[in-house]
């Protein structure tokens, strides 16, 4: 073996044991040339080796490569490290990285989160967004929504994938609980690379649970079909006077194609033929309503599917069904690599991932295809590094980086109104409402690295910067929304009863969710909508968002004794508040003599916060030549979300909210709407009209509007009431949250294998939430104090439902994580296993949540069932599993031993391999709602109920998804507390007394296997294979598992406590061929 830095040459002979040993080495960049039984393997670029002692591991691919990753330094954070050959063998569905994650301990996903449709992970009980990635060394953490980019890289193209959490060093920040880096490959000496294509098809399928054959999809399982295909290829770039004399010049391009259409299974509630015709059953048990159906409404009701499946999980308003889902992308990448003199490499590479679909919301394309929300992204990510060995003990890392994305969340149906249901009656009727979700996100950083090594010091130094500069588009429901059910509507017409015992006479509250619906009196009407003097349609709710981020740290790792190394750092970031280059900002705020001030261009926007210094501390101590203690603390400065948190653009008046409900002499008709026209121009008190030349540039800081005039505007353009105006804001206190983690832990090695135990702590503070102090929409006098109400409790003026983001959120993680990996004595497997037991603890996991207004089953609100006390809210995370279990698996066939096959030619028996994946992990929780306004302080369909009996739960009835069990009955066992003494608001209730997440779902088994067939084709001159075909066969759910999903929990929504999907898919097998050379 030989190490050369062009002026100092290292040789070394490695064992039988396959030890090796370098005395008295310098620190700087070497060269790695292994030579085994006439092989040579080469490193593709020099690497950096310090003078303090370290312990490598060296791993020699088929392509003449080395590659040579590190078991000593920074050992006290917790890593999971894969190189090219793991990455691109592990069985991963859709080829996508970043699910490799999910098997590291104290790793979850966080599907509360995920609203960009890549994979987002909740790390040692932290949310989503607090998951950051990098790809050589540049960031690719999606600013908007959180999570990463390019997680289908093509897996051929990674060198190494490294992903850290627990106490990490003061070089990574960006508020991470979890940091993934990937490196990509670059070229060698020799030509390389490879073909590949992955197929799969549903006739390779099994059925879900929940495909049922009907009318309109015939076949059992939906179809599908799957291809996936690419390249690699890299080398020397044949430029002769960029080769020779210490210089080198390679290059490396892949590309990845992916094309799916997917059948997804759909089970949906809808209205049946009786319910159509106006009769409705459920209002008054035993009797049955005769509700004049609006002519409006009939044309809706038309539109919907009729019921298909009696037997289903919403009885007989079941229609279970399939829908189509396209997906494609095209992602490619090329990297240049020029080592221009012994001290001097350079490399710049340029990637970009063109990904359209999936549809977003596939219930919908059931009812109608323009309904449907597509998923389109155009991502682009280029990088410039130059790495100087200044010495062989001082080396710098200069690198320049661009990310741009473009999420985008198309809708075709810019006609139809939202029609939906806050107890998720039925499923909603055009969901989006025609909404516009475009963002045009760039970021750009620069990042300075200097290490430096000393006696037994070796000392990291750097900052960065990065520049967030976005543009977007952002409006909801600009069609116009109408909400049934949640709160009380009141009835425009007559209606009678079967029985004659029940009448509902004008005026009167009405029953139930469908007869507010049959009659079209909805509960609420708001929609999107933009003064004429600012954009509206495609391009409303223009933002224009900036900010900035400076950071830098200082990490020295000390070997102190032979047994003692300490890590300690010191990181300081700095970030500026979110701001809109056209000063579209606005937001309320107290005013100085009590009330409350709307204002634009509000200055300061939020609090800037200077003291985000992150202290790290590690250490490993060696108790004996086996056996590692393990300790660590650190704090993270968590940066808010540009997108989520973002409350300051986009508001009134560059879009008006206006949400009116429904009052006893104030109904709220389907047909009702509010258009551009209707709005005024917005007027200061003093009578000056704020944007007399329509340049917001111009408005002053702290401009105040009218409020009162501008509401009156509105009531005189429809001739209606005047209705408070819905706003939002970003508290004044609001900033940067924390994050503080503690570790302690063993690592014990045995031969080939390493246990290690730890315990891993955190603790989340100032975490971001929105807040609603004047309560919710429907809110009375008692509970709305910035509301004008007159004597008959109707809101006539003064502001309406606020939105207000605060730093007031926190969470709480305690954990046990145990893990082990190795070889296998005797020839046995190698293996990854993890377990992980845990509790995480939080008042909200996200800023926003899911709602049963946008689908039908489980939901997740994010709002607390009272607005003034979020204490009660103090629960489990949504993401929080107590028990989870991985383990992965490798093991080579030795088919040839089989005594038949000793004569078979070795091309048949040689190369096998079986790779396995498994997941077991228990339940997340979810929350049981009423989906009634139960008190004064309004609804954001959060109310709960009293717990009065203690249901079973169980899927392992003859009807597995009748989670609670009894059917029809589930609702038996709560109480919904309305009409209660001293109860408050229109049904007279009062808060329930069941917490937040108090129910837990089912468990979830997951068991993949690959077999793998490698076929060494040639030789090179080397002795190195020329090529290798490898077929793969893979097995995802192989055994076929029906692993259940979350139930619905909406007690006076369809199919309580019954689940109506699974989480996860059936068995699914893939077939692929590789040709790597």
């Amino acid at each position: 073996m030989l190490l050369d830095s062009g002026t100092n040459h290292y040789f070394a002979a490695v064992n039988t044991e396959g030890a090796f040993s370098f005395q008295n080495l310098n620190a700087g960049l070497y060269s790695v040339t292994v030579r085994v039984a006439g092989n040579v393997y080469r490193t593709a670029t020099q690497v950096s080796i310090p003078s303090a002692a370290v312990d490598v591991t060296l791993k020699l691919s088929r392509d003449g490569s080395v590659e040579m990753a590190s078991t000593e330094i920074g050992r006290v954070v917790d890593t999971d490290q894969l190189t090219n050959k793991g990455v691109s063998e592990i069985p991963l569905n859709k080829r996508d990285f970043s699910q490799i994650l999910l098997l590291a301990a104290g790793t979850s996903s966080d599907t509360n989160g995920a609203s960009n449709f890549t994979q987002q992970f909740a790390i040692n009980g932290q949310r989503g967004v607090e998951a950051t990635f990098s790809l050589d060394g540049a960031d690719i953490s999606d600013p908007e929504m959180g999570g990463g980019t390019f997680t289908n890289f093509n897996v051929d193209a990674i060198l190494d994938l490294k992903s850290s959490s627990g106490v990490m060093p003061a070089e990574i920040g960006r508020g991470a609980s979890g940091y993934t880096d990937i490196q990509t490959r670059s070229g060698t000496s020799d030509l390389h690379g490879s073909f590949f294509e992955f197929l799969r098809n549903s006739a390779l399928d099994a059925r879900n649970y929940f495909d049922h054959p009907s009318p309109v999809s015939p076949g059992r399982i939906p179809p599908f079909r799957r291809n996936e295909f690419g390249f690699t290829n890299g080398g020397p770039v044949p430029i002769s006077r960029w080769s020779g004399n210490g210089k080198q010049f390679f290059y490396f391009i892949e590309y990845q194609g992916f094309r799916q259409v997917l059948g997804t299974t759909q089970v949906l509630s809808v209205p049946t033929a009786e319910q159509r015709s106006g009769m409705d059953t459920t209002a008054f048990p035993g009797d049955t309503l005769l509700v004049p159906v609006n002519s409006s409404i009939s044309q809706i009701l038309a539109r919907y599917p009729l019921p298909n499946y009696p037997a289903g999980t919403f009885g007989a308003n079941t229609y279970a069904t399939s829908s189509k889902v396209n997906t494609d992308a095209d992602q490619f990448s090329g990297r240049l690599d020029f080592q221009s003199s012994v001290k001097d490499h350079w490399m710049a590479r340029f990637s970009l991932d063109n990904l359209s679909g999936p549809t977003t919301n596939p219930d919908q394309t059931v009812i109608d295809p323009s309904f449907g929300v597509e998923y389109v992204d155009h991502q682009r990510n280029g990088v410039l590094t130059w790495t100087h060995a200044a010495s062989p003990s001082l080396m710098f890392e200069s690198s320049l980086s661009a990310t741009r994305t473009t999420p985008s969340f198309p809708t075709s149906n810019t006609t139809d109104p939202a029609v939906k249901f806050n107890d998720a009656l039925f499923e909603p009727f055009n969901a989006p409402g025609g909404s516009v979700s475009r963002d045009y996100g760039n970021l750009f950083q620069a990042r300075e690295n200097v290490t430096f090594s000393r006696n037994a010091h070796m000392v990291n130094l750097g900052a960065e910067i990065r520049l967030n500069r976005d543009s977007g588009y952002f409006g909801s429901s600009p069609n116009g929304e109408y909400d049934f059910g949640g709160g009380t509507a009141y009835s425009g017409v007559k209606i009678t009863s079967a029985s004659g015992s029940h009448t509902i006479n004008i005026g009167d509250p009405l029953p139930d969710t469908l007869s507010a619906f049959l009659t079209g009196s909805a509960f609420a009407y708001t929609r999107a909508v933009a003064p004429s003097y600012f954009s509206n349609g495609q391009n409303i709710g223009a933002t224009a968002v900036n900010r900035t981020a400076i950071a830098a740290y200082a990490q020295d790792t000390w070997k102190a004794t032979s047994r003692l190394t300490i890590g300690y750092g010191l990181r300081f970031e700095l970030y500026t508040p979110i701001t809109d280059r056209a000063h579209r900002t606005s937001g309320f705020y107290p005013a100085p003599g009590g009330g409350q001030v709307f204002l634009i261009n509000p200055e300061p926007r939020y609090r800037t916060r200077m003291n985000n210094w992150a202290p790290r501390l590690q250490a490993d101590y060696r108790l004996n030549p086996t056996l590692i203690l393990h300790a660590g603390a650190a704090l993270t400065t968590i940066p808010p979300n540009i997108w989520q948190d973002n409350m300051i653009t986009g508001n009134l008046p560059f879009v008006f909210y206006p949400r009116v409900t429904a009052g006893p002499t104030a109904l709220v008709p389907y047909g009702f709407q509010f258009t551009p026209a209707q709005l005024p121009r917005v007027y200061t008190p003093d009578g000056t009209d704020i944007f007399a030349n329509r340049r917001p540039n111009d408005v002053p800081a702290n401009t105040e509007v009218d409020i009162a005039r501008l509401e009156q505007g509105i009531a005189d353009a429809s001739e209606g009431e005047t209705t408070p105006l819905n706003v939002g804001a970003i508290n004044r206190n609001f900033g940067n949250a924390g994050l503080g983690t503690w570790s302690l832990g063993l690592e014990q090695s045995i031969g080939q294998l390493t246990l290690s135990a730890a315990y891993v702590g955190t603790t989340a503070y100032r975490l971001p939430r929105v807040a609603f102090p004047n309560a919710y929409p429907g809110a009375t006098a008692q509970f709305a104090p910035y509301t004008n109400f007159n004597s008959a409790g109707q809101a006539v003026g003064g502001f309406g439902t606020e939105g207000e983001m605060t730093a007031t959120s926190h969470s709480s993680y305690n954990a046990l994580q145990v893990s082990g990996q190795g070889q296998a004595p005797h020839g046995g497997p190698a293996f990854q296993a993890n377990y992980t037991w845990s509790k995480s603890i939080d008042d909200t996991s996200s800023v926003g949540g899911t709602s049963a207004t946008s689908t039908v089953g489980a939901i997740a609100q994010a709002a607390p069932q009272n607005p003034f006390d979020t204490h009660p809210e103090r629960g489990p995370s949504v993401f929080d599993t107590r028990n989870s279990f991985s383990l992965s698996l490798t093991q080579s066939l030795p088919v040839y031993a089989i005594h038949p096959l000793n004569h078979v030619s070795s091309k048949l028996t040689r190369g096998w391999q079986l790779i396995s994946i498994s997941s077991l992990s228990g339940g997340t929780p979810f929350t049981v709602y009423t989906g009634i306004q139960q008190t004064g302080a309004g609804s954001a369909n959060a109310d709960r109920p009293d717990q009065i009996a203690k249901p079973l739960l169980s899927t392992a009835r003859p009807k597995r998804e009748d989670y609670f069990g009894r059917g029809s009955d589930n609702a038996s066992f709560f109480s919904i507390p309305i009409n209660v003494p001293g109860g408050t608001g229109p049904n007279s209730g009062r808060f329930g007394t069941l917490g937040r997440n108090t129910f837990r779902g089912p468990a979830y088994y997951d068991y993949d296997f690959s077999l793998v067939k490698d076929t060494p084709i040639g030789r090179r001159q080397s002795g190195a294979e020329l090529t290798n075909l490898q077929f793969r066969a893979e097995f995802f759910n192989m055994f076929n598992i029906v692993n259940m999903g979350l139930p619905s929990n909406t007690i006076l929504g369809s199919g309580f406590g019954q689940i109506n999907r699974t989480n996860g898919n059936s068995r699914q097998i893939q077939f692929s061929l590789k040709l790597e050379y």
